[in-house]
């Protein structure tokens, strides 16, 4: 077979990004949303909203996984003309999707005053955040089969239709959470109830999208609980790599705490700077994780090593740009999160260690997406858990280092080095072999 021509692999990898980029963005923004109306009602219900939010947002990346599963099946059922068979295997992922989000709003909802407990919130912060969680718990269930849906789209190589519904959900949250915020009075408890409204609008939209094209390859869409439950146990070694990734995180974070409310307050601005470059840089392995799983359903090897070959090309050029805006912008960019001098004084050294490591990141998440594409997830768990545990050696050195800037650059060219460094040290050791394919 001829080598795919670059102009035309560019512009499959670039209709599967963007759109990817669309949803990345648009999905924070119904929390962003929830956070500027109850910004209005008072500090206390913002206090509760950022608990109750960040309980969900992590519950909900755990579960990341069901995106991750359905588009690895689909998509190499796609490549291999077996578009039916990948349907109806995707289905079975959405109503997994359905039932652990269902499992989970219960949990929750049962034991909102301990989830809420452990974050040692003032009484008052403590009964806002409560409500929120036990009014949103329940879309939960939504949320989780839309994930899987967005995967079962993204193996049929369409990611514009999750843009379209997501981006919807986005704006027709403010109206909704207004009303129910302030029109009702409800308060927090509305901001809730109005993104699970939302939550449940889209797993509405993409559930009829999805089982339209189940109809039409002549496809029952009922749930096979052997299928569900074979799922449910496929994706587990995903879902203890997203719980190092997740455990790597608080770790860091508590260590920054360890380090003054200077440092903790310059990582958060940080991590936020990180966190937006990691959307761009994470279209880019959606796109991977589509077009691998059809090439290997394909079983073209020279293909697979030619689109590999592209999609490195992609990820260093993204990341080496995101990087360089990093390091031009390092003396302007705090200004946009704190006035404060002490922050400011200490923070552009550890801009530009961020803005160094860029293109290491971008190299970690392609090759995170190669081998979700190609399914090799237990590989991902373990080399998660080797890096992290060698992670929490190292991370503690921090402590070692001079309080301030130092510190600060330190703690991050740590994380970078050892935790992003490591992971794509050792996704790279396993993607130059012929193993995983």
């Amino acid at each position: 077979m001829e080598k795919p021509k670059k102009t035309s692999l560019n512009r499959k990898i670039l209709a599967l990004a963007l759109p990817a980029l669309g949803s990345l963005i648009a999905e924070p923004l119904l929390t962003m949303a929830d956070s500027i109306l109850v910004g209005h009602v008072g500090t206390p219900d913002l206090a509760g909203l950022a608990i109750g939010s960040t309980v969900l947002t992590l519950v909900v990346g755990i579960c990341v996984f069901l995106a991750y599963t359905t588009t690895a099946v689909t998509g190499r059922a796609m490549g291999a003309g077996k578009r039916a068979e990948g349907l109806r295997l995707g289905i079975q992922g959405m109503w997994l999707g359905a039932l652990v989000g269902a499992t989970l709003a219960v949990v929750l909802i049962v034991f909102s005053p301990q989830v809420i407990g452990f974050f040692e919130a003032e009484p008052q912060v403590a009964s806002l955040a409560r409500s929120y969680l036990t009014v949103s718990a329940p879309g939960l269930i939504a949320m989780l089969s839309v994930l899987a849906a967005n995967g079962v789209l993204r193996g049929l190589l369409d990611t514009r239709t999750p843009l379209l519904v997501t981006t919807s959900a986005a704006i027709l949250n403010v109206p909704v959470s207004a009303f129910l915020i302030f029109g009702c009075s409800f308060g927090v408890a509305g901001a809730g109830a109005g993104t699970a409204i939302c939550q449940f609008f889209m797993a509405i939209w993409l559930w009829i999208v999805v089982i339209k094209k189940l109809r039409a390859e002549g496809v029952s869409p009922r749930p096979d609980l052997k299928l569900i439950f074979r799922s449910g146990l496929h994706g587990l070694p995903l879902v203890l790599r997203s719980l190092f990734l997740q455990a790597a995180i608080v770790v860091t974070t508590w260590q920054a705490a360890r380090l003054g409310e200077v440092t903790l307050a310059g990582y958060q601005i940080l991590k936020t700077l990180w966190t937006l470059a990691a959307f761009g840089l994470d279209a880019l392995a959606i796109a991977a994780q589509a077009l691998l799983a059809n090439a290997l359903g394909e079983g073209d090897q020279q293909k697979i090593r030619v689109l590999i070959a592209q999609l490195n090309r992609w990820a260093l050029v993204s990341g080496t740009l995101i990087g360089l805006v990093f390091a031009a912008t390092s003396g302007l960019s705090p200004h946009l999160f704190t006035s404060d001098p002490q922050v400011l004084a200490v923070i552009v050294p550890a801009i530009i260690v961020v803005g160094v490591m860029q293109p290491v990141a971008a190299l970690t998440y392609i090759y995170d997406g190669y081998l979700i594409g190609a399914d090799d997830t237990k590989y991902l768990a373990k080399a998660m858990a080797i890096v992290f545990i060698a992670y929490l050696p190292a991370v503690l050195l921090a402590n070692l280092l001079p309080a301030g800037a130092i510190a600060l650059a330190g703690l991050w060219t740590i994380y970078g080095v050892v935790f992003v460094g490591g992971r794509a040290l050792s996704l790279w050791l396993r993607i130059r072999t012929d193993a995983w394919l």
